[in-house]
This record gives C-alpha cells, sequence and structure tokens, in this order.
C-alpha cells in the first residue's frame, strides 16, 4: 500500500490556477520599466515634423517682397544721384520797385487810414544742373513791407508756371497791388518815414512746386516754400537778396 501511495503521479495544476486564501500577486514592472532617456541613441527618437502655417509663410513672402522692393529703390536713387548730382535751384530778390505808395485817411478819429500801393519784384531763377531740367508749378507770391509789430501786407498775386532748362536762368516779374487796405496811424507814421529814406523792410513769399525731369520725363515733383528779402529797399538797390527754401517742412536751404 505504502508502494502504491509513492508511485501515484500528481496531477499538474492548470493554466491561470490560483490558491483561494493565496495572497495576490504583484506584477514585477521593474522588467518593464522603460530605460533612461540618455541610456537610448538618438537614432530610436521619433524625428517631428515641422509644419510652416500659411499665415507664416505668407508673412515671410511678404518680409521678403517689400525688402527686395526697397533694395532696388536704394540702388535706383544711388545710380541716378551718381549719374545726375541733382540740385535745387538757385532763386534770388534781383529788385523791388514802388511805383505807388499813398495813405488816405478814413473816417474822422477812428485812428486808421487806407493804404493803396503798387509795388514790383523781379525774382531771379538759376538752375545749376548741367543734364535736369526744373519744372515750376503755378506759384501763390504774397508780398509785405515793415518788420515786427509794424508789417504790413501789400496782396498777393499768382503766376504761371514755367520750365528751366539746364544751366538757364530765369528772371520772373511779379506785379502785386493793394487799394484801400485798413492800417492804424502809428504804422503809417513808421511806413511813411522808412519809405522816404528807403530803409523800409521788403519780403516777399512764393510758394510753389519745383520737380526734376530727363528730357520731357518728369521725375519727382515737390512742394517748396520761398522766403526771399528780409532786406531794406537800399540794399536791394546794390545787391540781390537771399533767398531760403523750404522743403518738406522740414528741409531748409539758404543762398547768399
Amino acid at each position: 500500500m505504502e508502494a502504491e501511495k509513492f508511485l501515484k503521479p500528481v496531477l499538474q495544476k492548470p493554466p491561470g490556477y490560483r490558491e483561494l486564501h493565496a495572497p495576490p500577486e504583484t506584477p514585477n514592472t521593474s522588467s518593464r520599466r522603460r530605460p533612461p532617456k540618455h541610456m537610448i541613441p538618438p537614432s530610436f527618437y521619433p524625428e517631428k515634423k515641422r509644419r510652416w502655417s500659411r499665415c507664416r509663410l505668407f508673412c515671410c513672402s511678404c518680409c521678403i517682397t517689400v525688402a527686395i522692393v526697397i533694395l532696388l529703390m536704394i540702388l535706383t536713387v544711388s545710380v541716378f544721384f551718381l549719374r545726375y548730382s541733382p540740385r535745387l535751384p538757385a532763386v534770388r530778390l534781383a529788385s523791388f520797385r514802388v511805383t505807388d505808395f499813398n495813405f488816405s485817411g478814413g473816417k474822422a478819429d477812428d485812428g486808421f487810414s487806407q493804404l493803396t500801393a503798387k509795388t514790383t519784384a523781379r525774382l531771379d531763377f538759376r538752375n545749376p544742373n548741367g543734364k535736369l531740367r526744373h519744372y515750376y508749378g503755378d506759384a501763390d507770391v504774397a508780398v509785405s513791407v515793415g518788420d515786427g509789430d509794424f508789417e504790413t501786407s501789400l496782396g498777393s498775386t499768382k503766376v504761371k508756371g514755367f520750365v528751366e532748362l539746364p544751366g538757364n536762368r530765369t528772371v520772373v516779374i511779379v506785379p502785386v497791388n493793394v487799394k484801400r487796405r485798413q492800417v492804424d496811424d502809428l504804422t503809417v507814421k513808421r511806413l511813411r518815414g522808412e519809405m522816404k529814406s528807403k530803409k523800409l523792410v521788403v519780403k516777399v513769399t512764393v510758394k510753389t512746386k519745383v520737380g526734376l525731369a530727363v528730357g520731357r520725363r518728369k521725375i519727382v515733383t515737390v512742394g517748396i516754400s520761398l522766403s526771399c528779402g528780409g532786406v531794406t529797399l537800399q540794399t536791394l538797390d546794390k545787391q540781390m537778396a537771399k533767398c531760403t527754401i523750404t522743403m518738406l517742412k522740414w528741409y531748409v536751404l539758404t543762398f547768399d
């Protein structure tokens, strides 16, 4: 009997069999743990695909286009300046004549008189460029006499534009008249005395547009303001008066 018990085969447990009272098995996570990042070769990492959005592509293309346009403009302007060496016109007040300068009495004891005057100003324009023409637009010309608080306007007029060839000189005659302009008695006394002694200060202001041209093709046109005079009639009888050119509201150039 003992031999039979010894030879009795032992039954094997089926897969997945677990004892009723056996403690639950804990999974071995050490074998499944991912190795540290520095232990994995770089070739095992998947490459990230960079995707460019449409907005980014559009902005880049616009920036490149603008940069190319600015570069072309700089090159064009540089070549133009090197080839033609453009210069602004030289303008002077050549003379100023007063043919009529009378004061008539106004109302009694009102302290004012009426001024009637006829004047003629001559402006001297010179084109210093050897290859470029100057195109002048229609100009607004204003004339005043006196200085400081006694400055009095003698009126304004319009002058038709003209073209000045390279190296040419042009004299523009500007007649200006004023009738019955009201002037206070203190200013009348001051202007009469300065007129007799030829110490009357004269000022001529011109607002126009000037453009450069190669042949008959205009290149650029800018607005300018000319301020001529600021000197007495006695000085104008001896020499021309300087003019100041103001361009783009900030660039000032004076011709002596």
